[in-house]
């Protein structure tokens, strides 16, 4: 990125209040997430899986419910970067994105797209684009096209999370850091 763009993104990032929820998408789950080690959603529903230090908590993307908790196991190969659903004996692993690597998607079928911007370390930017929009268009070469370079800050952290992205559906969007859990639904 060029310095006058970097400026630029700088700026607009502090100047930005943090949203907790705007329409269509609203904050559903706060909470607590102690020694987190990866997150990943079940392809078939809303569900979040969160593996942890203590164990693996089982959350539905939808509403403010964890709908399961083992302390006992996670049930999460770190090599495979899959965690086995124990609610449900004989699921598909599912897969997770976490310290160990692995992702989820950072773009929904219909153009919401996800970015993190660390300027000026430890400080991150977590941000969130309506269909369309880009920080980017922020650059000067994209003054005279009439793009749209509005976003909305979902977090400002100290260090990156341990995992930020939407569902496989594009409904549901988590942030998570080793010791909080953000989720996001949207109705479509």
């Amino acid at each position: 990125m060029n310095s006058e763009l970097v400026k630029a993104i700088n700026e607009a990032l502090h100047a930005a209040p943090k949203m907790q929820s705007q329409p269509p998408w609203r904050l559903v789950i706060h909470t607590s997430a102690g020694g987190a080690l990866a997150a990943g959603f079940d392809q078939t529903t809303e569900d979040l899986i969160v593996v942890s230090e203590n164990g693996q908590a089982i959350f539905d993307g939808t509403n403010v419910n964890r709908s399961y908790r083992n302390r006992e196991n996670s049930a999460y190969d770190q090599t495979r970067l899959e965690a086995e659903r124990l609610d449900q004996k004989g699921h598909n692993p599912i897969r997770m994105a976490g310290e160990h690597g692995g992702g989820l998607p950072l773009t929904t079928s219909d153009g919401w797209s996800i970015d993190i911007f660390q300027i000026h370390w430890p400080t991150a930017f977590s941000v969130l684009h309506h269909p369309g929009a880009s920080i980017y268009f922020l650059a000067p070469k994209w003054k005279d096209y009439a793009k749209d370079a509005s976003f909305r800050v979902l977090m400002k952290s100290e260090g990156l999370p341990v995992a930020f992205g939407f569902s496989w559906s594009g409904n549901s969007l988590v942030w998570l850091d080793r010791s909080d859990l953000f989720i996001w639904h949207r109705d479509t």
